[in-house]
């Protein structure tokens, strides 16, 4: 297992490499007994998903021989998206779920992600310690042991139903929106389109195998698609449909920053009962910042990881508060629906805003503040040479290490280096209101 990524954005590893059956069965048989001693007084619920990858099925298979236990119920969800494995948490009352994804990593990786009831996040960096270090010498596992229940379309239904209950979806149904939609071949195409049926949607399916990540290069069919079916808006997910990316109706996708950007901006023209709070991580875009400061709410920064942000939500909603937010990368969290990245209610809240204010997206999105942007991924192995060449580069930015190493400067510009959490990388953020900034602070260090 020494290959494995493990942080608190869960377990991957490039399979047949770090990753197998053996690995999985170890983790199932860790998750159950965490999950026991969590709820000590009976039997437990347990639910398990998967994402679209080839090596899916038989890493659930194996993980299920792992939870499998005399005193466990297993709901088996089987294809479906991590938001609706972890709205089903809650909906379902079970004890704990795991998704087996890889969430945005290649195709040649998988892995699990964990959570627990009565939380219903995802596990925290001690609870993950936890996990790893109760992980069995062997587990066989009692396939026969555990009662398992088919539940999939009930947990999407409800999942869906929970989302619309978020929104004006009457409104939307009266504007017949075209929608093309590009979920990668993955998890969150089904539910997506039921939920964009359900919104009176056309939907143009974009059939395509690409990179889970819906990053603007890898969305050209997208955009193909929208401009050639005359859509509103495009849909891009990841494989496990947490993130999603948007495609104007000119066909330019905005980077998936933008997403988190537009919700937030609807969200705080919404009537509030009380100063909303708005939670990001330190990697996202300050555009989300601008439009807080423009609605007079409150932005509070985590560490990168959704268990932060997850975190920092549920204090504020426990306070009474009215609380949301998300991460740049295109997660966008809704505490009314659960503690998660989701992209349907990303796509529903999206599809309000341009009900309500009938302009099209592209238009929308001139509206918001507008920063000049790259994200590099790096070689780990020079981490401690950028870290030295920035601070030598930059004596004038104000320094912060709440995740890595951040620089902010009087203009609004700022960077960021920091491990990444599912990758043996490094992650380079730089932002600025000016464009030859960003490619001069890329060149240096590129160079480094």
């Amino acid at each position: 297992m020494s290959g494995l990524v493990i942080s608190y954005s869960g377990i991957r590893g490039v399979v047949g490499r770090d990753l197998d059956p053996s690995v999985a069965r170890s983790f199932g048989a860790a998750f159950r007994r965490m999950a026991a001693e969590s709820h000590p007084a009976g039997p437990i619920t347990l639910v398990v998903g998967r994402d679209t990858r080839a090596s899916g099925p038989e890493l659930q298979s194996a993980l299920m021989e792992g939870l499998s236990d005399g005193r466990v119920r297993i709901i088996d969800l089987d294809v479906a998206p991590t938001p609706t494995i972890q709205f089903a948490l809650g909906a379902l009352a079970a004890h704990g779920a795991v998704a087996v994804t890889a969430s945005h990593n290649p195709a040649q990786w998988n892995g699990f992600k964990f959570f627990l009831a009565p939380g219903n996040t995802v596990l925290d960096g001690a609870q993950t310690e936890r996990l790893v270090l109760s992980l069995p010498a062997s587990a066989p596992g009692d396939p026969g042991a555990s009662t398992i229940e088919h539940r999939q379309d009930q947990a999407v239904a409800l999942h869906v139903a929970r989302v619309l209950e978020q929104v004006a979806a009457e409104s939307i149904r009266r504007r017949r929106f075209r929608v093309a939609l590009d979920a990668a071949r993955g998890a969150g195409e089904r539910p997506a389109a039921r939920l964009l049926d359900a919104l009176g949607c056309t939907v143009t399916r974009v059939d395509v195998e690409r990179e889970s990540e819906p990053l603007p290069e890898n969305l050209a069919a997208l955009r193909d698609a929208v401009v050639r079916n005359g859509c509103e808006v495009g849909f891009g997910q990841d494989l496990d449909g947490d993130r999603l990316a948007l495609t104007t109706e000119t066909g330019i996708a905005p980077g998936e920053d933008y997403t988190l950007v537009l919700v937030v901006d609807h969200l705080l023209r919404r009537p509030h009962a009380s100063t909303p709070v708005v939670v990001k991580n330190v990697s996202t875009t300050r555009a989300v910042d601008d439009v807080v400061a423009r609605a007079g709410a409150e932005l509070v920064e985590t560490r990168v990881g959704e268990v932060h942000l997850s975190r920092a939500l549920k204090q504020r909603i426990d306070q009474g508060r009215v609380a949301f937010g998300g991460e740049g990368n295109g997660g966008v969290i809704l505490p009314a629906v659960h503690l998660g990245r989701d992209s349907l209610v990303g796509m529903a809240l999206v599809l309000e805003t341009l009900a309500q204010r009938a302009m099209p997206l592209s238009e929308r999105l001139r509206e918001l503040p507008r920063y000049h942007s790259a994200k590099l991924k790096l070689a780990v192995s020079r981490e401690a040479a950028l870290i030295a060449a920035v601070e030598r580069a930059f004596p004038d930015g104000l320094v912060d290490r709440v995740d890595g190493l951040r620089l902010r400067f009087a203009d609004g510009a700022w960077l960021g280096l920091r491990r990444s959490n599912t990758e043996p990388i490094v992650r380079l953020v730089v932002e600025s209101p000016d464009a030859q900034w960003v490619s001069r602070v890329v060149s240096m260090l590129q160079n480094v």
